[in-house]
């Protein structure tokens, strides 16, 4: 799909790369939020392109604009923008007592023209504009300024979206349009033109910590992926900025060595999977069938020839993980005997009597320490792919002895080709033991499952990828089995 770039970098990644070509983007906000800044610069990136752009203001004069935009770098006089005003004023009208004045500035030459005798509606003003097409770009700034074309709320969104049509259809052109919202956020003459347009962003004024800032959220775009997540707005001498461009460094700066979970959608969330030499917490509300992402990951890391270690909870059986390994070459007892998975028996049976099944037994030496190290013996020179449920964990020792092996672990033992992934659940464990695991992880994933019955995933810590995000879990009957859409 072609899009249109609106004039600011950070933007047009939050619209999905830009509004997309003859479609129309709303934006809403409060007086002085930018949104007029924003239309202009969108027209300016016209303009400097070389595009025929039309500026439509509702609600301020052509010298009101020039003082508006003067200390921006807005070439109003260009020969590719039009600039019309389009006022309801009292007239003398027979019919209705209002009249359409319209006043065009085109290239810096100024006219005028009256038109005394038109009442102001929605087939008068599309009837002018309609004159001034086709081309390529069009700010209607703002649709509150043509509220008195309606006397009613249907109508007025009918003719809003008369102009939409004639912007996208009768001119084949992307269009901006502004809306005023009220102290409350919501304007009732403008709220139903939000479904009329293709996408919608949203600026808004916040309180953080007592001071006052404008934040920009796109809250729609159809046929886009498109970012959700607020940021904060600027007005600068070169227009208006969203920050931050970016919400966590660079790869190339942090030179992170990532491990593919083999679901590009989470390798893309992640800026390129799990991070090695690290750990990564996911956790869980135990309403989930997380595990699914867990034996994908093991398989991965099977795949990639790493030795597998795993201490799994009590509902998760070894032949659970064969059925998830069902399109693989090997399979659970394949790697046993190939000592290339070990499995640190904590609590419950896993009905393997096996080398490398070690169960966990304090009064025979076996304490949770000594299967650590047994693990890593076992791995050798070959990267290990560790994967420890706290449940049976935190079930065998305490809260204290779980971060003493935490810390032991990732100071004397992981090295920089392993990929450490603890999952746990908050729901049954205690809140400072939780704190300490996200604490102290890299990568922090959530996953949970809302009311409606869908699971989530979210990335609420990384150094890499997008935190904050979050994604629809999709499970699939064919592998990977799991997506992230």
């Amino acid at each position: 799909m072609d899009v249109v770039s609106v004039g600011c970098d950070r933007l047009n990644t939050l619209l999905g790369g830009g509004i997309p070509s003859g479609r129309s983007l709303l934006v809403t906000g409060p007086p002085g939020a930018g949104k007029t800044t924003l239309a202009m610069q969108f027209l300016q990136e016209g303009v400097e392109s070389g595009e025929d752009c039309l500026f439509v203001t509702t609600e301020q004069s052509i010298a009101e604009l020039r003082d508006s935009f003067e200390p921006y770098p807005f070439d109003l006089d260009a020969p590719e923008l039009t600039v019309v005003t389009v006022n309801a004023e009292p007239g003398e009208s027979i019919e209705s007592g209002k009249d359409i004045v319209v006043r065009t500035v085109d290239g810096g030459d100024t006219t005028v023209t009256e038109w005394f005798d038109l009442p102001f509606t929605r087939e008068n003003v599309v009837h002018y504009l309609s004159e001034l097409g086709p081309t390529d770009r069009v700010v209607l700034d703002s649709v509150s300024g043509i509220r008195p074309i309606a006397e009613d709320r249907i109508s007025f969104w009918r003719s809003c979206y008369s102009l939409i049509r004639l912007f996208s259809e009768a001119f084949d052109a992307t269009s901006l349009l502004t809306a005023s919202n009220g102290p409350g956020g919501k304007d009732t003459a403008t709220d139903l033109v939000r479904y009329a347009t293709h996408g919608v962003c949203e600026i808004a004024y916040e309180r953080v910590r007592g001071q006052r800032h404008r934040f920009v959220r796109v809250t729609k775009m159809r046929g886009l992926e498109h970012d959700d997540r607020r940021h904060k707005l600027r007005l600068t001498d070169e227009g208006v900025v969203a920050q931050p461009r970016r919400r966590n460094h660079a790869p190339g700066l942090l030179e992170h060595d990532h491990f593919s979970t083999g679901i590009d959608s989470l390798d893309d969330l992640l800026g390129g999977g799990l991070v090695r030499g690290g750990m990564t917490a996911l956790t869980h509300d135990g309403r989930t069938d997380y595990y699914a992402l867990n034996a994908r990951l093991l398989a991965q890391a099977a795949r990639e020839g790493m030795t597998l270690t795993v201490a799994l909870p009590a509902a998760v059986s070894l032949d659970r993980l064969d059925r998830y390994w069902a399109d693989t070459d090997w399979d659970v007892a394949t790697l046993l005997d190939a000592d290339r998975l070990l499995v640190l028996e904590l609590a419950g049976g896993n009905s393997r009597n096996h080398r490398n099944v070690l169960t966990y037994d304090e009064s025979a030496g076996r304490d949770w320490e000594r299967l650590m190290e047994a693990a890593y013996e076992r791995a050798g020179a070959t990267p290990m792919f560790a994967l420890i449920d706290t449940e049976p964990l935190t079930q065998t020792i305490s809260d204290e002895q779980a971060r003493e092996v935490r810390y032991r672990a990732a100071t004397a033992e992981t090295s920089d080709d392993d990929v450490i992934v603890y999952t746990i659940n908050p729901r049954i464990q205690s809140d400072p033991l939780v704190a300490f695991f996200v604490d102290t992880s890299q990568q922090t994933l959530e996953f949970h499952r809302d009311d409606d019955g869908l699971e989530w995933l979210s990335v609420e810590k990384s150094p890499t990828g997008s935190p904050g995000a979050s994604r629809l879990v999709s499970y699939e009957s064919e592998p990977p089995y799991v997506d992230f859409v």
